[in-house]
């Protein structure tokens, strides 16, 4: 099983079952991952704390920054779940170490982007969600390449943790897309699609709106679009000028991302932008297991 699916499933078992339930759930599936990544890591150790289970959540976190190597943001250590572990000396040496290893990689920290020339003639940019990299989304993005299609990734430079990033709902990130759009020759593409997943999709639809960029078409899978909240109109007035056919995927149990997806479709529709809404039964916040087929019937029809 996947890492992204046992953590999607336990926040379902957390919610549905409460605390025990999910600590139980995350942790028989420890033995399914080859390489728990650091989040795999916080979810063990705070779920632990949550259950009571204190010696258990500290091993977790030893393993976690002492053997693995991995570090998070401040602002991990600051969640209530922890309020256990807090008073314990090595949790505050542990606390002190991941920070310094955070300091250091906010010095080196830089958009990435995987495009180094051109070799096709329609490109694809997929943006990751937060607490996410560009491996993720080549696993799920690089299913559409084809003879015709270059799919290419982008990183953002607003760390997360060890080896994941995120996308800040105001932050920098359409003035990164802008930027890196300008690196790999985008204008002489044909067909110009840029995909997100989660909180790459507000990067997206801020960087159209705020940042100019022009492309072919869009697809936005489960969706975070805060911004659509005070920028709608102007979103959809822009989307149509510009001709920018709009793909969306949702899960019918991703309830963050389910009504502002509706919401934002109903507004496409309305004003006569083309738009291909779907809602995925019993998917949450995740790719769907046809998503290859959905968005390439919805390429080839752009």
């Amino acid at each position: 099983m996947r890492e992204d699916k046992v953590l999607n499933d336990t926040l379902e078992v957390l919610e549905e079952e409460g605390v025990k339930s999910a600590y139980d759930y995350v942790a028989g599936h420890m033995k399914d991952i080859p390489k728990p990544s650091g989040q795999y890591y916080n979810f063990l150790y705070c779920l632990a704390a949550l259950d009571g289970k204190t010696d258990e959540a500290m091993g977790y976190l030893e393993e976690a920054i002492i053997q693995r190597g991995y570090w998070y943001r401040p602002e991990v250590f600051e969640d209530e779940d922890l309020d256990s572990l807090r008073e314990r000396p090595r949790f505050q040496e542990l606390e002190e170490i991941s920070k310094r290893r955070y300091e250091k990689a906010l010095e080196r920290a830089e958009t990435k982007i995987s495009w180094e020339k051109r070799t096709k003639d329609n490109i694809l940019l997929a943006l990751h969600g937060n607490q996410q990299n560009m491996s993720h989304s080549r696993e799920e993005w690089s299913v559409l390449s084809d003879k015709n299609l270059q799919v290419e990734y982008m990183q953002s430079e607003e760390i997360d943790s060890f080896d994941i990033f995120r996308w800040e709902d105001e932050g920098k990130g359409p003035l990164q897309l802008k930027d890196c759009l300008e690196k790999i020759q985008w204008d002489e593409y044909g067909q110009r699609i840029l995909g997100g997943f989660s909180a790459g999709c507000n990067v997206i639809l801020r960087a159209i709106l705020e940042e100019g960029i022009d492309c072919s078409a869009i697809v936005l899978q489960s969706p975070w679009m805060p911004m659509i909240e005070n920028q709608l109109v102007t979103l959809v007035e822009i989307l149509k000028e510009k001709n920018i056919k709009v793909m969306i995927i949702c899960g019918a149990k991703d309830p963050d991302c389910l009504e502002p997806s509706k919401t934002l479709a109903s507004a496409l529709i309305n004003n006569e932008v083309v738009v291909k809404s779907v809602c995925v039964n019993e998917l949450g916040h995740e790719f769907p297991e046809d998503f290859k087929e959905m968005v390439s019937e919805f390429i080839r029809n752009s």
